[in-house]
């Protein structure tokens, strides 16, 4: 069985989620905006993969 996501983890699922249909709803309006997800190879989330490897 698999692990319950946390809340962070929902959040991004979300704010994925919802970018990707909103993207999709632009594209039926006609309008084309690039999709903005944040980069895995941002900064933070280095030191986040850092953190949990070191306390996780």
């Amino acid at each position: 069985m698999g692990r319950k996501l946390t809340d962070r983890q929902k959040t991004r699922l979300w704010e994925r989620v919802r970018a990707r249909n909103f993207q999709a709803s632009q594209q039926l309006e006609g309008f084309t905006a690039p999709l903005v997800i944040p980069d895995p190879a941002h900064p933070l989330e280095e030191a986040l993969k850092a953190a949990r490897r070191r306390y996780g």
